[in-house]
C-alpha cells in the first residue's frame, strides 16, 4: 500500500511539473539557475525528483551536435546517475538507492516519441522541437531509496550546487510524515530538515 501512495504522490508531482513546464513555455518564464526538487517520505521509502534547465545540468539546451557537446551531455548523464554526489542523507537512516530514472532533455524525448505519428503530427513536432531548442529544455532524475531506520531520516543536504555551479536555487516541495513542506535551497542554505 505504501508503494501505491508513493507512486500516486510522484504522479501528482509529475503532473504539476508538466503543467508548470507548459506554462513556462507559453509565458517565456523558463528560468536558468532555478531547479525544482520534489520529495516524498512514506514509511521506509524516500523518493526525490530533480528537474532543472538543461543549461544548468549540461551547459546547453539544444541537441548535442559536436563531439565536445556529446561528451558534455554524456558527463551530465553520468553525474545524474550518481545521486550520492548530489544529495547527502543522514547515514544513520541507512538509506539505499533502490531505483533511479533519468529524464533526458525534453526535446530529445519528443523527437524519439513522435517518430510513429502521422505527417501532420510530424510537422507539429518540428515546430515544438524548434521551440524547445530555442532555450526551454529541462532534464532531471527521480531517485527512490529504501531506508533501514526511517525515523533517523530527518532531512537532506543538497550538495549538487558544487556539481552544477550555475544552479543558484532549488524550489522544494515535499510530502513528509509530518505533512507538506515547501522551501528554497541555495548554495549557502542547502540543508532541508523535517
Amino acid at each position: 500500500m505504501k508503494a501505491v501512495t508513493l507512486l500516486l504522490a510522484a504522479a501528482a508531482f509529475g503532473v504539476h511539473a508538466n503543467h508548470d513546464e507548459h506554462e513556462s513555455h507559453s509565458h517565456g518564464a523558463h528560468e536558468h539557475g532555478h531547479g525544482h526538487l520534489n520529495l516524498v517520505v512514506d514509511g521506509n521509502q524516500l523518493m526525490i525528483e530533480l528537474q532543472a534547465p538543461a543549461a544548468d545540468l549540461v551547459g546547453f539546451e539544444h541537441t548535442a551536435k559536436s563531439a565536445e557537446e556529446k561528451a558534455q551531455y554524456a558527463k551530465a548523464i553520468a553525474q545524474l546517475k550518481q545521486p550520492d554526489a548530489l544529495f547527502r542523507l543522514d547515514p544513520a537512516a541507512g538509506c539505499k538507492l533502490t531505483q533511479q530514472e533519468l529524464q533526458a532533455a525534453k526535446e530529445e524525448h519528443d523527437h524519439d516519441h513522435d517518430h510513429d505519428h502521422d505527417k501532420a503530427a510530424s510537422n507539429e513536432h518540428e515546430h515544438h522541437h524548434d521551440h524547445d531548442a530555442a532555450g526551454h529544455a529541462d532534464m532531471g532524475a527521480m531517485y527512490t531509496y529504501t531506508c533501514a531506520t526511517p525515523a533517523k531520516l530527518t532531512g537532506l543536504e543538497a550538495t549538487l550546487f558544487s556539481v552544477y555551479p550555475s544552479l543558484a536555487k532549488l524550489s522544494v516541495q515535499g510530502i513528509l510524515p509530518t505533512g507538506q513542506t515547501a522551501a528554497e535551497l541555495t548554495p549557502s542554505a542547502n540543508k532541508l530538515s523535517w
